[in-house]
């Protein structure tokens, strides 16, 4: 992840937050695909994750906590962070999960409630 927070960096000084605002889905993108590939992401894992309405931000390390503190304090918000980025962010290495946040609803619901959670806990740290 420190890859794409040095992005963000760079665009935020070389072009503003106007440009950095655009370019933030496909950043939070790249970010969520390296992150399924650290947790080995299957849809084994995903359907029990889902089941047991299991936390994705407990799996979150220190380190990558605090990149996304930085990436929100620079972009002002994760508004934009939604299950739509998510699912283009690893569609591409993940296509069988991507398929189920699209076509199962309970995985939809849940990835849902994550992104709250986790713009919420960013939220309340960044203020």
């Amino acid at each position: 992840m420190p890859d794409y927070l040095d992005k963000v960096k760079r665009y935020a000084g070389v072009f503003g937050t106007g440009l950095l605002r655009q370019m933030a889905p496909d950043i939070a993108g790249g970010m969520l695909n390296e992150l399924f590939h650290t947790w080995n992401v299957d849809v084994d894992k995903v359907c029990r994750d889902v089941q047991d309405d299991r936390p994705i931000w407990d799996d979150l390390k220190p380190d990558q906590r605090k990149h996304l503190f930085d990436a929100a304090r620079s972009i002002g918000n994760l508004n934009f962070l939604t299950v739509e980025v998510v699912v283009n962010g690893i569609k591409k290495d993940f296509p069988a999960v991507a398929g189920l946040f699209l076509s199962w609803p309970e995985a939809h619901d849940w990835l849902t409630r994550q992104l709250d959670i986790l713009k919420r806990e960013v939220l309340s740290s960044t203020e």
